[in-house]
């Protein structure tokens, strides 16, 4: 029965750490390109919304109104997608200097 070396053993850590940081990478990546795309076609509906309710203010008025606890909880839902957006790029960052260091 073949034993690897402790070299060997450490070297194949190594390569499936470093595979698993690229994959890491990689999804990382897809998710906030993902996002950054939602989020314009967020903004166009925002701004369609915005553009109806001028064309009728009192019909506008009255949406908003009914709609105000919606509206603030999609402020806050924003705030933390955000967030959540900006903890990726960080991470991406991260992953980056990783690879960088281990080549």
């Amino acid at each position: 029965m073949y034993e690897k070396n402790k070299t060997e053993r450490y070297m194949e850590m190594t390569n499936k750490t470093r595979n698993k940081l690229k994959e890491r990478l990689e999804n990382t990546q897809k998710w906030a390109d993902n996002f950054l795309e939602i989020e314009k076609h967020r903004e166009i509906s925002k701004k369609a919304l915005r553009q109806l309710n001028k064309d009728k203010p009192v019909l506008g008025f009255i949406f908003e109104t009914i709609y105000i606890p919606t509206r603030i909880w999609n402020f806050i839902s924003d705030i933390i997608w955000w967030n959540k957006y900006h903890k990726a790029c960080k991470e991406i960052e991260i992953i980056r200097k990783e690879l960088k260091i281990n080549d």
